[in-house]
C-alpha cells in the first residue's frame, strides 16, 4: 500500500469514528503541479526512499538534496525556472516532508532543424510520423518527448528496411534566461534492405499453399507491414496455434535481410458438445465436430447438430482452398433442417455448392446454387416445395476480437432467385439486407443499431416454404412478441409475408468489468403491401462470458395490451 493510500485510510477511519492506533509511516507531499507530473518528481526524490526510522541527519540531508533533485525533474519536463520550498517535520518519531513547486513558464522551441538524408527523405510514411511528432517551432519542449520524437522516427525508418538509420546529429540547446530551446536532428537513413531468403519451417501444409499465405516474397523492399499481415494471416486460418514472422537482422547483408517464418500446427480436429437455453427455442443441445486439416492440402470438414423444441438441424459440409487462402474457398454442404413453432411446420433437405472470395479489400462474396426439397405446413397451407435457388450475398465488417466492442459495423446482402425452368415448382426473386452498427458514448456508454429488411417477388406465395417467407419477432428481431408469431394472418394465424422491415435501438452503460445493463426499443413488420409495425421496449442485463455476449431482457409489447411482459434470453455477438 502506498504511503498516500495509507494517510486516505486513516483518515476515513477518524471521520467515522473508529480511529485505530496505526502505526506512523513516513510521509512525502509535493504540491503546485498535477499528479502526472507529481509522479515524476517523485521518481527524483530520494527522500522518499528513506524508512520511517532513518537516522535523523540521513533524513535531514536528503530533504536538503530535494529541491535539487525537484527542479531537475522538471527540467526534464521542460520547466526551466521552476520554484521549490519544503518543510520537514516529525510525528511520532518518523519524518513528514512536504514541498511546494511553482512551475513557471515551460521552455518554448525557437529552433527546429530536423533533416532527413537518403532515400529514406521521400518515403510517404516518414512524412506522415514527421508530420504527427510532439515537438516542433514554438512547441513546449520537454526531454520525454524529445527522446521520444527520435525513437518514433528511427522506429519508422527500421519498419521500412532502413536497419542502418542512425542520428548523425542530436543536439539541445536550452537557453534558460530567454526560456527557448534550440533543437538540431540528422537522421541518416542509410540503404534500404530488401527481403532476402525466405526460410519456412512448418508441416501442416504443402509449401506450395503455405506460401500463399505469404505477403512478400524474396526481392522485395522490406516492409514490417506485410510481415505483420502474414502473421495474422497464418493465425486467423485456425491452421497453425503458434506463428513466428521476424526479419533475421544479424544475417543481413549486401542489402538484404533474411525472413524466418516459424508456424506450430494446430490439432487436426476439435469439438464442440454444449447445452443452453434461449427463449425463441428452449432447451437446446450442440454437438459440433471440426478437422481443421483433411490433408497437407488444406482441405476441412464439419459436421454440426443442434437440437431444440422449436428446430433443429444436422449438416456437413467440405471447404477447399483455392487462390488466396486466407478467404477464397470451395465448398459443398448439406443439411436437415426442422422447424416447429406456432405458425409453422417444415422440414426441409438441401444440397449447396458454392465459392467464397475477396471483392475488393472489404467485402467478403459468397455465390452459391442451392437445391432443397421442403414439406410444409403453414396456416391451412400445406405441401411440398422444391426450389433451385442460385444466389450471391456480400458482406463486410470490421474485425473486433473482442467480446464488447465499443464501436464498429457489419453490413450484409444476399440475392437469390428460383425458375420453374431450373427444376423449381416456383419463380422467386428474393433480396435480404442487414445492417448494424456501435458508435461509442463516452467511456462506459454506447448505442447500438440494428436493421433488416427483406423484399420477395413470386409467382405463387401459398407455395413458397417457411424458410423463404418472412416473419417477425422473437429475441434478434422485436422483442416483447414470441418467435415469428409477427405477420399477415389467415384464419387467426400468422402465414409469413412477402416483405419485412425491422429495427432496433439500444443504448448500454458498462456497471462492472463483464456485466452492464441496457435499454432498448424494437420494431418491426413482416408484410404483403404495407407494413403494420410492431413495437417492443424493455430493459436488459448483458453478461460478456468467454462464449460471447449473454443478454437477460425483459420487454413489453406495445401492440399488444393483453399482454405485460416477455422474457428473452439470447447468445451472440453484437455484430
Amino acid at each position: 500500500m502506498s504511503k498516500r493510500s495509507a494517510r486516505a485510510i486513516r483518515a476515513a477511519l477518524v471521520w467515522w469514528g473508529f480511529a485505530v492506533a496505526a502505526p506512523a509511516a513516513a510521509d512525502l507531499t509535493i504540491r503546485g503541479v498535477d499528479d502526472d507530473t507529481e509522479t515524476v518528481l517523485e521518481a527524483f526524490v530520494t527522500i522518499d526512499e528513506l524508512p520511517c526510522d532513518a537516522p535523523r541527519w540521513w533524513v535531514e540531508r536528503r530533504h536538503r538534496q530535494a529541491p535539487g533533485e525537484i527542479r531537475r525533474g522538471m527540467e526534464t519536463l521542460g520547466y526551466y525556472r521552476s520554484e521549490q520550498s519544503g518543510e520537514l517535520s516529525w510525528e511520532d518519531d518518523c519524518w513528514q516532508a512536504s514541498y511546494r513547486v511553482t512551475p513557471g513558464d515551460p521552455v518554448r522551441i525557437q529552433g527546429f532543424d530536423l533533416v532527413v538524408e537518403g532515400a529514406l527523405a521521400d518515403e510517404a510514411r516518414l512524412q506522415s510520423v514527421l508530420s504527427s511528432l510532439d515537438i516542433g517551432p514554438e512547441e513546449h519542449f520537454s526531454h520525454g518527448a524529445y527522446e521520444n520524437a527520435k525513437g518514433d522516427l528511427l522506429e519508422s525508418a527500421q519498419s521500412l528496411g532502413y536497419f542502418d538509420a542512425s542520428f548523425t546529429r542530436h543536439k539541445v540547446t536550452v537557453d534558460p534566461e530567454r526560456n527557448v530551446a534550440d533543437v538540431e536532428l540528422t537522421l541518416e537513413g542509410g540503404e534500404r534492405y530488401r527481403i532476402g531468403e525466405v526460410r519456412l519451417e512448418q508441416s501442416a501444409l504443402r509449401e506450395g499453399l503455405f506460401r500463399r499465405f505469404l505477403r512478400f516474397d524474396t526481392g522485395e523492399p522490406y516492409d514490417a507491414r506485410v510481415l505483420t499481415r502474414t502473421y495474422q494471416d497464418l493465425i486467423e486460418s485456425d491452421y497453425f496455434d503458434r506463428v513466428l514472422v521476424a526479419p533475421e537482422l544479424d544475417e543481413r547483408t549486401e542489402g538484404e535481410v533474411p525472413v524466418q517464418v516459424t508456424a506450430v500446427a494446430q490439432t487436426r480436429r476439435s469439438a464442440l458438445v454444449g447445452a443452453g437455453y434461449a427463449t425463441d427455442t428452449g432447451p437446446r443441445a450442440r454437438f459440433d465436430l471440426r478437422y481443421r486439416r483433411v490433408n497437407d492440402r488444406g482441405h476441412r470438414a464439419s459436421f454440426s447438430s443442434l437440437v431444440s423444441e422449436v428446430n433443429g438441424e444436422v449438416g456437413a459440409e467440405y471447404r477447399i482452398p483455392y487462390g488466396d487462402p486466407t478467404h477464397e474457398w470451395l465448398f459443398v454442404k448439406g443439411d436437415i433442417i426442422y422447424e416447429d413453432t406456432d405458425t409453422a411446420r417444415s422440414l426441409e433437405r438441401g444440397v449447396t455448392v458454392g465459392r467464397t472470395h475477396r471483392r475488393g479489400e472489404a467485402w467478403a462474396e459468397t455465390n452459391y446454387v442451392e437445391y432443397t426439397v421442403e414439406d410444409f405446413d403453414v396456416g391451412d397451407q400445406e405441401g411440398t416445395s422444391q426450389l433451385m435457388l442460385i444466389g450471391t450475398s456480400w458482406a463486410r465488417s470490421t474485425s473486433i476480437d473482442v467480446a464488447r466492442p465499443t464501436s464498429g459495423y457489419s453490413l450484409g446482402l444476399d440475392v437469390r432467385g428460383a425458375a420453374r425452368s431450373l427444376l423449381s415448382d416456383n419463380d422467386l426473386l428474393q433480396a435480404i439486407v442487414r445492417a448494424r452498427q456501435i458508435v461509442p458514448l463516452g467511456e462506459r456508454f454506447r448505442l447500438l443499431g440494428r436493421v433488416q429488411a427483406g423484399w420477395t417477388w413470386q409467382d405463387e406465395f401459398e407455395n413458397l416454404p417457411p424458410s423463404v417467407r418472412f416473419f417477425a419477432g422473437g429475441d434478434n428481431s422485436v422483442r416483447g412478441y414470441g418467435y415469428e408469431q409477427l405477420g399477415p394472418e389467415e384464419d387467426g394465424e400468422v402465414v409469413g409475408g412477402k416483405r419485412l422491415v425491422t429495427g432496433s435501438l439500444e443504448i448500454d452503460a458498462l456497471i462492472r468489468p463483464n456485466w452492464s445493463v441496457a435499454a432498448f426499443v424494437d420494431t418491426g413488420s413482416a408484410y404483403n403491401s404495407s407494413p403494420d409495425f410492431s413495437t417492443g421496449v424493455g430493459l436488459g442485463l448483458r453478461w460478456y462470458s468467454p462464449l460471447g455476449p449473454l443478454r437477460f431482457d425483459i420487454a413489453h409489447p406495445l401492440d399488444d395490451p393483453g399482454r405485460s411482459v416477455r422474457f428473452h434470453i439470447s447468445l451472440g455477438p453484437d455484430l
